[in-house]
């Protein structure tokens, strides 16, 4: 792609989700960050992305997941719909799948050890549902759940405060995050009459399919 032509769709992103930032610091340093998980730094994390933007030090970015007020659900429905806009959705099919993020420490919210298709293996790590919708056009990724497992966090409240989880959050099977991002996907503009995803969820594919009856058109 012309590096003009990103530069000018990625600030059209920019500029939608802005006004999800009260402030503009977070808002200069989500622009930074996104820049970061973009680019070909080969460590993803707060240091190497702040040395890329031109920063001293890594503050910043470091508090923009952790203490910066922002609405993250509410720029996640504006991805999605500059998705559907700009790569359209009709008949498309919508890819659910899960993945693992490697994490030392036992911090980060939803972290335990647990098998993880990233490491292939038992791992310290997270686990989160992604939703993807692809066309005749691209894909893209629409929606994500973090997973939080049952008896080291759902019934741990201290840990939770800690970590900064939202006591209303409960505990779910694996399948459950999927079916909510397929049952939410007619707000979003979204017409796609299939729905497929790996073995992981053998057995349910029939229940999906009902549930995107249901709440979608029938096709």
């Amino acid at each position: 792609m012309d590096p003009a032509r990103w530069r000018a769709m990625f600030d059209q992103i920019m500029a939608r989700i802005a006004v999800r930032f009260g402030r503009v610091e977070p808002r200069v340093t989500a622009r930074a960050h996104l820049l970061g998980l973009l680019s070909r730094v080969e460590r993803k994390n707060c240091r190497q992305w702040a040395e890329q933007a031109g920063h001293v030090r890594p503050g910043p970015m470091q508090r923009l997941p952790r203490y910066a007020r922002w609405d993250a659900d509410a720029v996640r429905d504006d991805i999605r719909t500059h998705a559907v806009e700009h790569l359209g959705a009709d008949g498309g099919v919508l890819i659910t799948d899960e993945t693992g993020f490697v994490k030392k420490g036992r911090a980060s919210a939803g972290v335990q050890r647990q098998y993880t298709g990233t490491a292939g293996h038992i791992e310290n790590s997270q686990v989160g549902a992604f939703l993807a919708c692809a066309t005749s056009r691209e894909r893209a990724l629409i929606d994500r759940r973090l997973h939080l497992p049952e008896h080291s966090w759902c019934t741990d409240s201290e840990r939770r405060q800690a970590a900064g989880t939202p006591g209303t959050v409960p505990f779910a099977t694996k399948s459950r995050p999927a079916r909510e991002m397929i049952t939410a996907v007619p707000d979003a503009g979204v017409e796609a009459p299939w729905v497929t995803g790996d073995e992981a969820y053998t057995g349910r594919t029939h229940s999906f399919v009902r549930v995107w009856r249901h709440a979608g058109p029938a096709t």
